[in-house]
């Protein structure tokens, strides 16, 4: 049986920067242990699944697998998907449409001229967040597993599940170079995962020029670092905007991930506020992607 696929580095225009994605377009004939095994055996931070929406007037369903498990969905497997989807000709002139993921509809918006998309703008899940962390012991565990500073995770903005569809801990940390400084010890890491029953940890720090700087640690779906999270940009807005913290004041801004893992990328995030700036009602999170391979899968 032989499967084409297509791959792409997302939320970048340029090749070997962003985040590598593998998208199967055409995977009605899969079972969901080929997808993983495929999944795995590519080892990217994602892999994607087309197959027929289940309601006709959606695009398309799409299946997201990180190397060891199925996840509802991903930031930048869904720019990429749509993209890829777009330069097959697969759909058509359309440039609102919605897609359906692992937690229910999805909105998307194309950007591009003759039916090409140049970038995609997806409208991510219901805003959730919880309470500031403040356990002392689960804060310990967080800086011996990512080398962070002690002191930067305890204020004055303070680390918090956030979730617009998949759950991250968001932490801020007191500066780039703090940023730049984490280190990884997956075990610990695994032990904070497991307690607050997230998909990884997104850390930040603003930059001197306006914009913010992250990384991603997600040990536990395979994925020591991601240099470009998409999923996980979406709940960053959410926690600036519950913190009123955002750059400049204004509910759209520019974050930089991949640089120490020398992928850099860019992800744009909107914050909807809706009649409340504590209350966000939802995040548009945008970025490009480029066309790296096509070709096919022997299984």
């Amino acid at each position: 049986m032989k499967v084409s696929f297509v791959t792409c580095d997302v939320f970048t225009n340029r090749p070997f920067t962003g985040n590598p994605l593998l998208v199967v377009p055409d995977a009605a004939g899969l079972a969901t242990e080929e997808m993983q095994a495929i999944a795995r055996e590519i080892n990217y931070s994602e892999s994607t699944f087309v197959l027929p929406a289940q309601d006709p007037r959606h695009a398309y369903l799409q299946r997201t697998f990180v190397p060891v498990r199925e996840i509802p969905y991903a930031g930048h497997p869904t720019v990429g998907t749509a993209m890829v989807m777009s330069w097959l000709g697969r759909l058509g002139s359309a440039r609102d449409l919605t897609i359906e993921v692992g937690f229910g509809p999805l909105r998307l918006k194309l950007d591009g001229a003759n039916g090409a998309a140049t970038r995609v703008t997806m409208e991510q899940g219901t805003p959730s967040w919880g309470d500031e962390i403040e356990d002392v012991e689960l804060l310990g565990k967080l800086a011996s597993a990512t080398s962070a500073p002690y002191d930067d995770l305890l204020g004055p903005l303070k680390p918090r599940v956030v979730s617009t569809g998949n759950r991250f801990l968001i932490v801020p940390l007191g500066g780039v170079a703090s940023l730049a400084a984490t280190a990884l010890d997956p075990r610990i890491l695994a032990l904070v995962e497991e307690a607050l029953d997230v998909v990884g940890v997104y850390l930040f720090a603003f930059a001197a020029n306006g914009r913010i700087r992250a990384r991603s640690f997600c040990p536990g779906a395979g994925v020591p670092e991601d240099p470009a999270t998409g999923s996980a940009a979406g709940p960053l807005g959410v926690y600036l905007a519950v913190n009123h913290a955002f750059p400049g004041g204004v509910p759209h801004f520019t974050i930089d991930q991949g640089l120490e893992m020398g992928r850099p990328s860019e992800i744009e995030v909107e914050v909807l506020l809706g009649g409340s700036p504590s209350r966000p009602t939802g995040v548009l999170v945008s970025g490009s992607a480029v066309k790296m391979m096509e070709g096919t899968l022997d299984l």
